[in-house]
């Protein structure tokens, strides 16, 4: 009893000092402080009619978060998402973007996937950094990221 009686002492003090999707791999509800380091991970949604702005930190996220909304409204995502492109920082449209899947790279929350604007670069990287496999943004969302 003692032993358990400690465990969940431990637990809640991680949970009141720990914000909201500090472990890898657990998404935020799209509000992610967005550091300057990690601009290369994210995708953000400006605000638009019916929908407000909203920030993922890691592009995994944004596209479990996609995927759980209505299909009016994953259209709305899809058409307005912008995220950056691996090597130069460039914001570009997701729909625009070539994915990497799978890759070796530490994501801040451990999906691997990047984003570039130039499907030779994605190509190139791709070869060089894991198993990578290059998708557009419309099979990424077909994609299942847990």
């Amino acid at each position: 009893m003692r032993k358990l009686l400690m465990h969940a002492a431990a637990f809640l003090v991680f949970a009141v000092i720990l914000p909201p999707g500090a472990f890898a791999g657990e998404c935020d509800s799209g509000n992610a402080k967005i550091e300057e380091a990690n601009r290369k991970f994210a995708v953000i949604l400006p605000t638009m009619s019916g929908m407000e702005a909203q920030s993922f930190d890691d592009i995994g996220c944004g596209v479990i978060s996609r995927n759980g909304e209505c299909a009016t409204r994953q259209g709305m995502f899809d058409s307005n998402a912008m995220v950056h492109d691996y090597l130069s920082g460039e914001q570009i449209p997701a729909e625009k973007a070539f994915f990497v899947l799978r890759t070796n790279v530490k994501t801040p929350r451990d999906f691997g996937i990047v984003a570039f604007k130039d499907k030779a670069e994605a190509d190139k990287f791709s070869a060089a950094h894991g198993r990578g496999r290059v998708v557009k943004w419309f099979e990424l969302v077909d994609e299942k990221l847990k």
